[in-house]
């Protein structure tokens, strides 16, 4: 009875198709909020909170080619937004796993803020980076890790200042890195298997295009957008083996693990955040006024903890 699992009949698709891959596929949003291009990507399968890392990479990669779609159909649009609404309580209307891919003329307003946040704190902070300085604050108290193959990494943070609870906030180089698909798995089944989180959101900024020509390559492509985001070449190490860089307390200032950080301001990393939505059973909401209009909020779950259990997933990690 789910629309989405009948998605061949029940479902819109966009005037470009349908992006297709064994795990994933996605679709057409009928309620289009997004101008000029709102779309679906669906899960093949219907439970929302059990997906595999290869599921994951499907779900992303036909994402990362809606985004490029969507892009050659409306050229004057180049602001990706990728949302993930996971649960009634996160504001998904189906029960059956699925995000919102969104281009936009104009990027939304979260994006709009931290693209001034990054160009305000380069000009105030000459020879860095917003990025930069919070994955550096984060290892200094052992709340950052560090997952990389090759020249691909992707940073890992238990969130500080949480906008919701237990939030993690990965920064990565683009949808389709092996590197980013594992992080962001470790990271949800932490919180799913290891938590008992049943309802989350991960919204997606910083999304960087293909060029067109790549749609049909491998999804690990190169992305050559203006907001596309890979590591300089002076902070890219030759190692081809997998590694995973635990930051514990006391190692922030460690030389040869932050010789990894990009320094300089044109680093851009994609910047994935995921936030715990709280209890199902429970009748209150999470967001009150505290989070609606004083935008702050009051995390239950300590970020300590949270890290711990997400080394416990990065540990079997094998890229």
């Amino acid at each position: 009875m789910c629309d989405f699992c009948n998605w061949r009949t029940l479902t819109a698709e966009d005037t470009w198709g349908r992006i297709e891959r064994p795990h994933a596929v996605t679709g057409s949003n009928l309620f289009k909020y997004g101008e000029p291009a709102h779309g679906l990507v669906l899960f093949k399968h219907h439970n929302p909170l059990s997906f595999s890392r290869e599921q994951l990479k499907d779900f992303l990669a036909v994402s990362a080619d809606w985004f490029t779609a969507a892009a050659v159909v409306h050229p004057d649009a180049c602001h990706p937004f990728f949302i993930w609404n996971c649960g009634p309580r996160a504001g998904a209307s189906q029960f059956h796993g699925h995000g919102q891919l969104m281009l936009t003329a104009l990027p939304v307003p979260a994006q709009a803020r931290l693209t001034q946040q990054s160009e305000l704190h380069a000009q105030a902070h000459p020879g860095t980076s917003l990025y930069h300085d919070m994955v550096q604050a984060h290892a200094a108290v052992g709340l950052a890790r560090a997952l990389g193959q090759g020249e691909d990494r992707c940073w890992i943070l238990a969130h500080l200042a949480p906008q919701k609870d237990m939030e993690v906030v990965l920064l990565g180089s683009s949808l389709t890195s092996p590197v980013f698909v594992a992080a962001l798995h470790a990271s949800l089944r932490a919180l799913v298997d290891s938590l008992g989180v049943q309802t989350f959101n991960c919204g997606i900024l910083n999304v960087p295009l293909k060029q067109p020509q790549l749609l049909q390559q491998p999804a690990g492509g190169v992305e050559s957008c203006p907001a596309a985001n890979g590591l300089p070449r002076e902070a890219r190490l030759d190692d081809s083996q997998g590694l995973m860089l635990a930051f514990s307390k006391g190692m922030g200032s460690d030389e040869d693990v932050l010789r990894l950080l990009p320094s300089g301001m044109e680093w851009r990393p994609l910047m994935a955040r995921v936030v715990s939505r709280g209890k199902t059973t429970s009748p209150a909401s999470d967001f009150g006024c505290l989070e609606v209009i004083g935008h702050a909020s009051i995390g239950h779950t300590d970020p300590f903890l949270l890290i711990q259990r997400i080394d416990d997933q990065l540990a079997s990690v094998q890229l």
